[in-house]
């Protein structure tokens, strides 16, 4: 186990506590020393490696886009356990043989009983989509390479593998790891020796199905959007936004795959039952968007014939303290790191992962005076500093945060009339009524 990688083994379940609202996982594996390709979902870029291996107990190595590997981050791509891929479209068929290396490596990390992380999708969409899109065979080369050149001698197993966001591009999401049954490669030698080709497309396959179900898998993607929507007004789903807070996690995980399964066994385009009811959602929320109104005001007022702003101003006043002390802790940080990510990274799905590494580091490095100043002017104890420095920075950007938002969040309603938000609460009912009568 390199340094650098052991350090973020030891660093990241603390970030990730603090980045993530509610974390959940199934299944994960607990030994130590395994001979397991873990093949996962990819809707995040950055981050979803960080996600796969820091809730599990093997000691991992990451199969990464070759464009990473810069002469520069050699000692980092290195010290992180990183194995670059070549691929056709970006990299040019001419750099398509450096894979055979790159394989090479990859079943000598599997002889040594270490495990590997691969993303079967290839790479992340722009626009986050709760589906998967089909599963590359490069796992399958990978597996049935190493078995042949250790003559099946070895149990290497296929870890098929789901990360489920609420939106992976917000502070405080919500993040559910599910893993399926192992597959031993050692069931598919019959089959390989008949047929090679026949036996790479059956494991791809079985790995392909299996990981839709530890997803919520959209078969559809035009249907996505009217999924979410639906999870919007039934609250009962994975939907960062509006979901019902008294609702556990794993609840709405099930109802959000629940759902995708059965849209994608009953949807018909041709039956007006259902097509009415997507259109009405997306004129519905296209109103919402142009009015610049949120759904959880016209929920809550439907709820409490009121913008309940006296329940509002009063959590503004009371949490203002612990605002003020996040800001001090916090702010500077913040502003650097958003900064410069937003104009290095051109694609958004790269940024929160290095935001939370990178603010980890730089909020670390701008508040370590703090232990020096709590024992000199608060209360002679290193160790009270210590403790000050590693709980009320994180506490304070959490509550921070959410009362940020909240701050915005009211106001945005004060804009809003009680005539509009009852004329939406009552569409807001009729739709519920819909998507229950459809049997959702």
């Amino acid at each position: 186990m390199r340094p650098l990688y052991f350090l973020l083994r030891v660093t990241l379940p603390y970030l990730m506590r603090i980045f993530y609202g509610s974390i959940k996982t199934r299944h994960t594996q607990k030994q130590f020393k395994t001979r397991t390709i873990f093949i996962s979902n990819h809707p995040s870029a950055f981050i979803d490696p960080l996600v796969v291996a820091n809730f599990q107990w093997p000691i991992f190595h990451f199969m990464v886009r070759s464009d990473v590997f810069k002469a520069w981050l050699k000692p980092v791509t290195w010290a992180c356990h990183m194995v670059p891929i070549y691929r056709l479209a970006e990299d040019g068929k001419e750099n398509l043989e450096k894979n055979a290396q790159s394989f090479r490596a990859a079943i000598e990390i599997l002889k040594k009983k270490n495990s590997l992380i691969m993303f079967g999708e290839g790479y992340t969409d722009d626009v986050f989509i709760r589906s998967l899109k089909p599963i590359k065979k490069g796992p399958a080369r990978i597996g049935f390479s190493a078995m042949v050149q250790t003559n099946w001698e070895l149990d290497i197993l296929i870890q098929p593998t789901g990360i489920n966001y609420g939106h992976p591009k917000y502070f405080r999401t919500d993040m559910l790891l599910s893993v399926g049954e192992l597959i031993h490669l050692k069931d598919y030698k019959a089959l390989y020796d008949e047929n090679p080709a026949k036996a790479h497309t059956k494991l791809t396959r079985d790995i392909e199905l299996s990981m839709q179900e530890q997803i919520t898998y959209v078969r559809d993607k035009n249907l996505a959007p009217f999924v979410e929507n639906i999870q919007v007004i039934t609250r009962k789903g994975m939907n960062h936004f509006h979901h019902d807070h008294s609702l556990s996690l794993e609840k709405r995980f099930d109802y959000s795959r629940s759902l995708a399964k059965y849209i994608n066994a009953n949807y018909n385009a041709e039956d007006t039952k259902w097509t009415g009811l997507k259109t009405a959602l997306e004129n519905y929320f296209t109103a919402e968007k142009k009015e610049k109104i949120n759904d959880d005001w016209i929920y809550q007022f439907a709820g409490k014939k009121s913008k309940n702003l006296t329940a509002r101003f009063l959590y503004l006043i009371l949490v203002l303290p612990i605002f003020l002390v996040g800001v001090v802790h916090n702010l500077i940080p913040y502003v650097l790191v958003k900064s410069f990510v937003e104009k290095i990274f051109k694609r958004d799905v790269f940024w929160s992962g290095v935001k939370m590494l990178l603010g980890g580091l730089i909020t670390t490095l701008y508040n370590l005076p703090v232990i020096w100043l709590f024992h000199h002017y608060v209360f002679p104890s290193y160790w009270l500093g210590f403790l000050y420095f590693m709980t009320v920075p994180a506490i304070s950007l959490i509550i921070g945060h959410a009362y940020f938002e909240k701050l915005k969040d009211t106001f945005r309603i004060l804009r809003v009339s009680d005539k509009t938000l009852s004329a939406f609460a009552e569409q807001r009912e009729k739709l519920a009524a819909q998507i229950k009568q459809a049997g959702i």
